[in-house]
């Protein structure tokens, strides 16, 4: 074990150590652990069996207990909730050698015991961990003996409303509806609100609806409590849909879902369910904003009958969210069966997923289980941005709890919202001038996204922008329509109405849309008459900016199409992240092999998920080392100059470019289906022959080979594996 040195043993600031009392059959295991206390400057007593530890508990007024599993007797389980019985007001250590999954379930055993969990210590400990988790004690826990009177009686239970009143609440429109934000995991954006129930009685003051609820339920009165709840929240929603959310009106509420719980009491009514629809049309609201959810055990008490009444709210219209996932017992075979677009990971794992592998373990699986069945994950009880960041990394969609907001008043939401934006668009603000691209000159890796966008959607422009504080300046643009417009006023830019959203924004009809039929770029040059965008985005998940498609005909965009301009846009937001690959003035500039490696890569999934065909253009010089040896390195370095100038100048419309080994430089299109690949091949030959024919006789020649390849988008293998198995034509040697 680690040397303990005496530097740690210094008493508390008030001079009174703290007591650590411990609990372990091992007698050789409690002893070390004592004189390791007492190393740390604590008083420390340790005892065998579990009479002896709860004597001393009382006798003795230990601030800390450490408690072994493992126990003859009474186990350490049971010494456990023993001590939350008695409402011991110590810091709890476990200590055992039995395994992480059993500590991680007495650690959950504890705290539903309302223990104070110093922390876990598995055997065997060194002195380090020990010392640690002394310090963090010593730090939290007061060090004057902890009060306790073993005849205190139990509190009293708050008494509890009867069915009466609640019968007489709903009478009286009692219930209000409180609103908890929910926002996409990755940007932040707003995604919706979940409706509760909330009831303050004259009396009991508030009632919680873990009271309430069951209480409905069981007494019939639960279709009366959703349809009041139900009528409440879709009234607030319609008001919110006008409100603007900031000074400058870009940012909305008008999309906003709405989520409300659904008893499995309630399943069954249809009536309630066209109560609910009716209102929505009577307030203009579309039932795909109302989100319906259920809980796991609720949608499994009687599936078949769950599977009927959700198909028809699923053609009503309205989302479906099964809630508290993970809870229950369901059949996975009878889950998948229902119409679900939503799933909600419960917030009892969120929160304990920073301490228990187990937890952490359900809700990766719950997330990896949505996204297989295409549903939307929705992680709750996210309550710092640690719990954030891990479930951005694990690719949960949305979130909500208190680390986002507690749930609001109805007069508090726009507030909330107008405050939270404001802080957003500083954080985006930044993230954009943090980037160093605003008014820098073009570069190939962007022009040749905007370039394969153009040809893949068939339209007049494709433009890359990034938005500031007043304006939207163009990082890239290929086509007519943006001629003479390196900038646009941002109040006038379709963009900034693509990055309210995190989807993609379209614009089918410019000249008929009520939001943009009387913007200047429509009725002026450069008479913008359809519009896609898709928001591009920095590594943390700020919006600088869009992908846009522009033409001067209306055009329809498709679900498909949609998919393959985000997966485009992705590419533009990782060349964003990346430093140091930007383009260089000199001709000769190549994309250095790791970079070639990594964007081929990218390029090629890319292809194929736009089920895209690609064509690799290969020149190899031959013999570089030899010649290296005969001539120098200079004259080698001189060759691959040489030959770098004449791929980028016959192959500047590749989408990526490069050295693939260090005798070697490719390139890949995409999409090639305009392009004469052979013809190139033969311009490089051609382009290689001329350069050697020019050259004095001592200075060495380039005999290079030259292979070029079809690869469809379904071909799989590694690079060189599709060069072999798709040739376009024999490989040819110039220059011997």
């Amino acid at each position: 074990m680690d040397h303990i040195s005496d530097n740690n043993n210094d008493p508390p600031p008030d001079g009174v150590p703290h007591r650590l009392l411990i609990l372990d059959d091992d007698a050789l295991i409690g002893e070390t652990l004592q004189h390791m206390a007492d190393f740390c400057g604590l008083e420390a007593r340790f005892v065998t069996a579990a009479g002896e530890f709860f004597a001393l508990l009382e006798s003795w007024a230990p601030h800390i207990v450490a408690v072994d599993l493992v126990m003859p007797g009474m186990d350490g389980v049971e010494v456990i909730r023993q001590l939350g019985e008695q409402r011991r007001p110590v810091g709890l250590i476990i200590t055992s050698g039995i395994g992480e999954r059993v500590m991680d379930a007495a650690e959950r055993s504890a705290r539903a015991h309302g223990l104070d969990i110093v922390g876990l210590l598995p055997k065997p400990f060194t002195a380090t961990a020990l010392r640690q988790l002394l310090d963090e004690a010593r730090q939290r826990l007061p060090s004057t003996p902890p009060a306790f009177d073993i005849a205190e009686p139990a509190p009293q239970p708050a008494p509890a409303p009867t069915v009466d009143d609640l019968r007489e609440a709903l009478a009286r429109n009692e219930i209000s509806v409180a609103y908890q934000p929910k926002v996409h995991c990755r940007t932040g954006t707003l995604v919706g609100f979940e409706g509760l129930a909330r009831w303050r009685h004259p009396r009991y003051g508030p009632v919680a609806p873990d009271v309430f609820v069951p209480l409905a339920e069981a007494n019939g009165l639960i279709d009366d409590l959703t349809c009041q709840v139900s009528e409440q929240a879709l009234a607030w929603l319609a008001t919110l849909s006008g409100a603007d959310a900031t000074p400058c009106g870009r940012h909305r509420l008008a999309g906003a879902q709405l989520s409300l719980n659904v008893s499995a009491a309630s399943l069954g009514n249809q009536a309630l369910f066209a109560a609910i629809a009716d209102h929505c049309r009577a307030l203009g609201i579309a039932p795909q904003r109302v989100v319906l959810e259920l809980t796991e055990t609720s949608a499994m008490q009687d599936p078949h009958r769950a599977l009927d009444n959700l198909t028809h709210l699923r053609l009503q219209g309205f989302q479906l969210s099964i809630d508290d996932f993970g809870t229950g017992y369901s059949s996975m075979v009878q889950l998948v069966k229902l119409p679900f677009t939503e799933i909600k990971v419960d917030k009892s794992f969120v929160m304990t997923a920073a301490e228990s592998e187990e937890s952490r373990a359900v809700v990766r699986s719950i997330i990896e289980l949505g996204r297989s069945l295409r549903l939307s994950t929705t992680a709750e009880g996210v309550e710092d941005a640690a719990a954030l960041a891990y479930l951005n990394d694990l690719g949960c969609d949305h979130v909500q709890g208190y680390g986002i907001a507690r749930p609001l008043a109805a007069d508090e939401v726009v507030p909330w919202f107008v405050g939270r934006e404001r802080e957003r668009e500083a954080r985006r603000l930044a993230a954009v001038h943090a980037l160093g691209q605003l008014d820098t000159p073009p570069e190939a890796r962007f022009d040749r996204v905007t370039r394969l966008a153009r040809r893949l959607f068939s339209v007049a422009t494709a433009a890359i922008s990034l938005i500031d504080h007043d304006r939207l300046w163009f990082k890239s643009r290929q086509g007519p329509m943006l001629d003479g417009f390196a900038a646009i006023p941002r109040s006038a830019g379709f963009c900034d109405a693509t990055i309210e959203t995190d989807g993609a924004r379209v614009v089918a009809d410019a000249r008929t849309d009520p939001g943009f039929r009387d913007n200047p770029l429509v009725t002026g040059p450069p008479f913008i008459r359809f519009y896609a965008g898709q928001p591009v985005y920095s590594a943390q998940g700020d919006k600088l900016g869009a992908l846009c498609l522009l033409d001067t005909g209306p055009q329809r965009f498709s679900d498909l199409d949609a998919a393959r301009l985000a997966r485009l846009a992705e590419s533009v937001t990782q060349e964003f992240a990346r430093s140091g690959d930007a383009d260089a003035d000199d001709p000769a500039w190549l994309l250095d092999r790791d970079v070639f490696q990594r964007q081929a890569a990218a390029a090629i999934d890319l292809s194929r998920t736009l089920a895209l065909d690609t064509a690799l253009v290969r020149i190899h010089l031959l013999d570089l080392p030899r010649l290296n040896q005969q001539h120098g390195t200079a004259a080698g370095d001189a060759l691959i100059r040489d030959l770098g100038v004449l791929v980028n100048g016959l192959a500047s419309g590749a989408d990526v470019v490069g050295r693939r080994r260090g005798s070697e430089i490719a390139a890949l299109f995409i999409d090639p289906e305009d392009l004469d690949i052979l013809a190139l091949c033969e311009a490089l030959r051609l382009a290689v022959e001329g350069r050697n024919a020019a050259q004095a006789d001592t200075t060495p020649r380039m005999v290079c080979e030259i292979t070029c390849a079809h690869i469809p988008a379904t071909a799989d293998g590694t690079l060189d594996q599709m060069l072999r198995a798709h040739p376009l034509a024999p490989a040819v040697i110039v220059g011997a």
